[in-house]
């Protein structure tokens, strides 16, 4: 295994300096120079947010999904989920470009061509999957949706900058692949001193419980996209959790939650430790157990390890068994 020197011990720690190497806050990881390559023979170029969750759920997953390029249907909660924000991203990226706001017959419009575009898109690859409701009540509730988060949200996350933008970094000189991320929205709103105060959005549709202030502390994906922005010399001050929450047993109707987050240096610089020593794991299964061998499973108590989140399960010696 090909690795890069791990970080130094005196790791700059100001957040201002865009000239800072992401190498040197990988405290001490080794960092392999490429990642393994897919079934197609195509070399692994990006981790991101998502890869690297499935990768801690269960690396078997990650293998089948990034190495074997196994397609898994989603859920119908996945795909309402994509397609409210994209009718969000289309929003803010109208108001962006013009000026002015999209009017919400518009939005809906659009939602509705979107829907069922990519309905067919994902039909023909891997599915989707009408577990907890069906097509007809799955629209209805993504238009609901839509209506509250433009009545309820926007209205409380200033003005944007930027819209679904792709952000990259690379933890080392020489390394053949990055870490990447797409922030849904970007903005800025004037604070009392009349400074600018900038926030990274996500938008989160979810039925279950809403993400809380102890959890957002503790979330990956907001210490890995405030990062990007720290290493792109341009640090967000917050990072904004914009939750629409569905109807269904935690709830009557639709409603939102807006919790705010913020990252310190030395988090940051775990977080880019974490995604250094998964990447330096995901080479050591590969040398060790090839492509065709199963890589570890997942904790058989937790909600991955199921029939109805993993679509391998049946066949999975650590699932169903064999």
């Amino acid at each position: 295994m090909s690795h890069t020197p791990g970080a130094v011990a005196n790791a700059p720690t100001s957040p201002t300096r865009p000239s800072v190497m992401a190498a040197e806050l990988a405290a001490r990881i080794p960092i392999p120079l490429r990642l393994p390559e897919r079934c197609d023979g195509e070399p692994i170029r990006h981790l991101s947010h998502s890869s690297c969750l499935l990768w801690q759920a269960c690396p078997d997953a990650w293998r089948r999904r990034y190495i074997l390029r196994q397609r898994s249907p989603q859920t119908v909660a996945m795909f309402l989920g994509s397609r409210v924000d994209d009718a969000l991203s289309d929003y803010h990226r109208h108001l962006l470009d013009s000026g002015e706001q999209l009017p919400l017959d518009e939005v809906l419009n659009r939602y509705h061509t979107e829907w069922s575009e990519q309905l067919e898109v994902e039909q023909q690859r891997a599915d989707v999957i009408f577990d907890e409701f069906d097509q007809p009540t799955a629209v209805e509730i993504g238009a609901a949706a839509i209506k509250t988060a433009l009545r309820d949200l926007i209205p409380k996350l200033g003005m944007p900058v930027a819209v679904q933008r792709r952000a990259e970094l690379t933890l080392a000189p020489g390394l053949e692949w990055t870490v990447e991320g797409y922030l849904d929205l970007e903005t800025t709103w004037p604070r009392a001193d009349g400074e600018l105060t900038s926030e990274i959005v996500d938008y989160k549709l979810k039925g279950g419980n809403a993400i809380g202030h102890p959890q957002a502390a503790r979330d990956p994906q907001a210490s890995l996209y405030l990062a990007l922005r720290w290493l792109e010399g341009q640090p967000a001050d917050e990072f904004t959790f914009a939750q629409i929450l569905r109807p269904g047993r935690k709830r009557q109707s639709t409603s939102t939650s807006l919790v705010k987050t913020t990252r310190t240096v030395g988090q940051m610089r775990a977080t880019l430790a974490r995604i250094a020593l998964a990447a330096s794991q995901i080479v050591a299964c590969h040398e060790r157990f090839g492509p065709d061998r199963p890589w570890g499973f997942a904790d058989p108590t937790g909600w991955k390890c199921s029939e109805r989140f993993c679509a391998h399960w049946a066949a999975c010696p650590g699932g169903a068994g064999l």
